[in-house]
């Protein structure tokens, strides 16, 4: 059962809930009676049949590295704002989510040239039950950022929206790319057992895109079929295939994988889901077909009222402008195994505190490079009344490359005032 938490504590770290069904969404239980949820984060505000959570931040901050760069740094300042909103409407058999957030970061022009980046996140989902055996799921959104961690510290949602690994792991001297993706998914339960069927179109669109290009337009489709073992845990096998087509034709490629785990709905205060299998991926370069374990997995868990955790770890195929080795023609295959991991922690009414923390390998397959980048942050919250606060955040990212000239650390510290109705 949710309880609302008081007015005092509304204000916490800056950004909003994004999209949550981007990827497959958990697998609904064949009972109608909810799972224990935690504790709802704040009330919505009543607008006919919506509800409405807007937010805002605005302040300053510092930037050690704004252009990532591995050699002649600049640090820079200037104005960050924040604002991001999400509304929900549910009925007897849907449940529609709209939500926006947009993450401005303006430098100061004397300090850093042409370093104004801005994180964008917007769009809906739906959920469609219309009789308690079948549960339709659909979602459009449209995102930009630079890398994984460019949105790590503002969008909560853990799940990194692009299936090809390109853009994920942080590079020096990056490009902004906008991505849009229309994903949905239809769940069928037969008594204790289950099918669902789930697939995504992504475009990606690279502003200012390097000559040749790595924009593209990547197809997805998955079919899985499970079975309840006991009322809270599940095990399932699927297979999933894809099309990836660049405007590089080198980097396009098509592939599939089989993947077999375990999920559970809510126990005590604990629910996820792990998988294990594997993926093979053909890409129209020399690189051929490259064949890889696949592993990945998502976890949630509220030891207490006032504490929130989730965690995520994928490994899955990418693709490289990068020149492979072996002939020195354009584009490689990449492995790219995520770990990504936060928390939230109400210290008391009026301060709350959270932490994140991330780590992206990126193999660039066939080539001699090997990346490793990291990111910690931290934010901490005070309300000073009702709605308004004051935040602190910190974040660190790093690159280590085997490459020379392609490894560098960031700081990025941020102070202002949040809003949260």
């Amino acid at each position: 059962m949710g309880l609302a938490l008081p007015a005092s504590a509304q204000v916490s770290t800056f950004g909003a809930p994004g999209g949550r069904y981007i990827t497959p969404p958990p697998v609904t239980p064949p009972r109608e009676e909810e799972a224990p949820s935690p504790v709802a984060e704040r009330a919505g505000l009543p607008l006919g049949d919506w509800l409405l959570y807007p937010s805002a931040f605005a302040g300053g901050f510092f930037d050690s590295n704004p252009q990532q760069l591995a050699t002649g740094t600049k640090p820079g300042a200037g104005l960050r704002l924040t604002p991001s909103f999400l509304a929900e409407q549910t009925s007897g058999v849907h449940k529609t989510t709209i939500y926006g957030l947009v993450d401005g970061l303006i430098y100061t022009p004397e300090q850093v040239a042409n370093a104004d980046t801005v994180t964008a996140k917007a769009g809906v989902t739906e959920i469609y039950q219309p009789v308690p055996d079948w549960i339709l799921n659909g979602q459009a959104d449209f995102t930009r950022q630079k890398d994984l961690f460019a949105t790590f510290g503002v969008d909560r949602s853990l799940v990194p929206l692009n299936p090809t690994g390109v853009g994920l792991s942080p590079t020096t001297n990056p490009l902004s790319y906008n991505q849009l993706t229309a994903a949905g998914s239809v769940q069928k339960n037969l008594g204790e057992g289950f099918v669902i069927g789930n697939g995504s179109i992504v475009g990606l669109l690279y502003s200012g895109a390097p000559a040749p290009s790595p924009n593209g337009i990547f197809f997805t489709g998955t079919v899985r079929g499970g079975y309840w073992i006991v009322p809270d845990l599940y095990a399932f096998v699927g297979g999933s295939g894809n099309s990836y087509q660049y405007a590089t034709p080198n980097l396009s490629s098509t592939g599939y994988a089989i993947t077999a785990g375990l999920g559970s709905d809510m126990i005590g205060l604990f629910k996820g889901e792990v998988y294990g299998g594997f993926q093979s991926e053909t890409y129209n370069s020399v690189a051929g077909t490259v064949n890889s374990p696949a592993y990945g997995g998502r976890l949630h868990y509220y030891p207490v009222p006032e504490l929130t955790i989730d965690f995520f770890f994928d490994h899955a195929f990418g693709a490289s402008l990068l020149t492979n080795v072996s002939n020195s023609q354009l584009g490689a295959p990449t492995l790219v195994t995520t770990v990504l991991g936060q928390g939230t922690y109400k210290l008391n009414p009026e301060w709350q505190a959270s932490g994140r923390a991330g780590y992206i390998n990126t193999n660039y397959v066939d080539t001699i490079r090997r990346d490793n980048a990291w990111t910690v942050g931290a934010t901490i919250s005070y309300s000073v009344w009702q709605n308004f606060g004051l935040t602190l955040d910190y974040q660190y990212i790093n690159l280590n490359s085997n490459v020379p000239l392609q490894s560098f650390t960031r700081n990025v510290v941020t102070l202002g005032v949040t809003y949260k109705y």
